[in-house]
């Protein structure tokens, strides 16, 4: 797991020593600092490591208005020491689509709170589980502004007894379904309501062959 200081606090999953995925909405400049291994990311954890950005690569197709091709690259300065605080996370074997209520883990250090733009001090878990895409997108086309949920999305919502979803800073972050990297935080509801579903980008095969095109390397 990642931790993404730009624009905007972002989460972000490491797939390579040096390569780190995540949203394209999140934006870093050269200042940016990405930290790997952290629990308390405003502590100086031993477990630590802090990386400044080489470079970013958004999906070419990435459009801000849509939320369509929410998926981005970022090359670190360096190369992560994996450990069992640092690793890699393998991209999926399987690009099918995962199937309504699969249950699905995220974490983040997004606010807990929707009315402020403070990040969580320390790294926060939860279940999830897929909900129906059609029905997701009837919920989002009746929102101000609406949005469009397409077939390179998923659809979450807590379990029925927990009340924890993404919110603001979690973006960018990992979807684990089955112990498979599948989908990336891309966006929900402005009040983080979890009321209203979480849309997540769906590593499907077109995204996964992007991945390895642009960064390179056997998977």
């Amino acid at each position: 797991m990642a931790f993404l200081i730009g624009k905007k606090y972002c989460g972000g999953t490491l797939i390579k020593t040096n390569w780190v995925l995540t949203a394209a909405h999140c934006q870093f400049d050269s200042k940016s600092v990405v930290i790997l291994g952290a629990q308390y990311w405003k502590e100086n954890e031993s477990e630590q490591q802090r990386f400044s950005v080489s470079k970013t690569v958004p999906h070419p197709d990435y459009q801000s208005c849509t939320r369509s091709n929410d998926i981005q690259l970022i090359q670190l300065k360096g190369n992560a020491k994996l450990n069992k605080f640092v690793s890699v996370f393998q991209l999926p074997k399987s690009t099918e689509d995962v199937k309504i209520s699969t249950v699905c883990d995220t974490a983040g250090w997004g606010v807990t709170k929707a009315n402020t733009k403070v990040p969580s001090d320390y790294l926060r878990e939860t279940n999830l589980t897929i909900v129906d895409r059609n029905q997701c997108h009837k919920i989002y086309s009746k929102l101000k502004p609406k949005e469009i949920i397409t077939d390179d999305m998923l659809c979450t919502k807590p379990l029925k007894k927990q009340k924890d979803d993404t919110c603001t800073g979690d973006s960018g972050g990992p979807l684990i379904c089955n112990n498979e990297l599948r989908g990336i935080v891309s966006f929900g509801s402005k009040k983080c309501s979890p009321k209203i579903p979480g849309v997540y980008t769906r590593l499907t095969s077109q995204y996964v062959k992007w991945i390895q095109t642009t960064i390179g390397g056997d998977f």
